[in-house]
């Protein structure tokens, strides 16, 4: 059971203390999970934002519903070097890696769901799920309130986003774009033989194999099995880079109050509305 939680809803004060209150007193109840209003993005510009009113349960990664998914986890921690820097000669190849298998699964895959096969075939979807961004800034001593580290950070995860897109795109050019951009391009065909050529040109442009590719949690921004130091909450807006976003908790927060866990979400709310004009509905999953 999913509880979708929209700060932007007007309930009673008293009212929304209560939920808070008991949403947090179920924090660690499975299957019971808070999770926000949100939407799937896609690095290429020609196909547009989804509502993600559906819950992967293996990631708690919030998706379309009947949408498939091929879904893989990158661990930046496994990627440091002893003096606290990125190995890029192995990470890239890793992120590469996942690409290429997701690409290979979803042609092995047959879904139950006829709907799933369906989405598979036309959105190709992706969930690289990069975990441990956190884990890297504590343990290279950085300090996380620092805007020069949310910086350091913001560019580290565009450069995955980069190597993420361009395997896609080397997939798109020896096995075809993704079908959705034809769906996309179904209505812009109908207005003549200039708008025509313009959409052609900018699917050459920017067609990806995968409609999309990154997945990251907020509650990455702490370091794993330890206490969520409310520091780390500053590298939250590296969130923004995400294309799907998952729930997926393992820091303990134990010691924080409902307030605490209610000023968590309400931050991470306040970054998703800022990545995308959707309208945010509260509703039960």
């Amino acid at each position: 059971m999913y509880f979708v939680v929209d700060s932007d809803r007007e309930v009673a004060p008293q009212q929304a203390t209560l939920i808070w209150r008991r949403l947090w007193e179920m924090r660690d109840l499975v299957p019971i999970s808070a999770v926000l209003p949100a939407v799937v993005t896609s690095p290429c510009a020609l196909l547009p934002d989804e509502d993600a009113d559906a819950t992967l349960v293996a990631t708690l990664t919030q998706v379309p519903a009947e949408s498939a998914w091929i879904s893989c986890e990158i661990d930046l921690v496994k990627f440091l070097r002893r003096d606290g820097e990125l190995r890029f000669d192995k990470l890239d190849p890793a992120l590469e890696a996942c690409v290429v298998a997701g690409e290979r699964r979803h042609d092995e895959t047959r879904w139950v769901d006829p709907n799933q096969n369906l989405d598979s075939w036309l959105n190709r979807r992706l969930s690289v799920f990069v975990r441990g961004w956190g884990d890297l800034v504590a343990r290279r001593g950085d300090d996380p309130t620092a805007l020069a580290t949310l910086r350091e950070l913001d560019a580290l995860l565009k450069h995955v986003c980069q190597v993420l897109k361009r395997a896609s795109r080397s997939l798109a050019e020896s096995n075809g774009y993704c079908p959705a951009l034809d769906v996309a391009g179904a209505r812009v065909l109908q207005h003549g033989h200039e708008m025509n050529a313009r959409w052609r040109q900018a699917v050459t442009d920017n067609a990806l194999r995968h409609r999309n590719l990154l997945t990251l949690s907020p509650w990455d921004a702490f370091p794993r099995n330890g206490r969520a130091d409310f520091r780390f909450m500053n590298l939250l807006p590296a969130i923004r880079h995400a294309h799907s976003v998952s729930m997926h908790r393992e820091a303990d927060i134990s010691f924080w109050s409902a307030r605490d866990f209610k000023a968590f979400h309400e931050r991470v709310s306040a970054i998703l509305r800022r990545c995308s004009e959707a309208p945010l509905v509260a509703r039960q999953v």
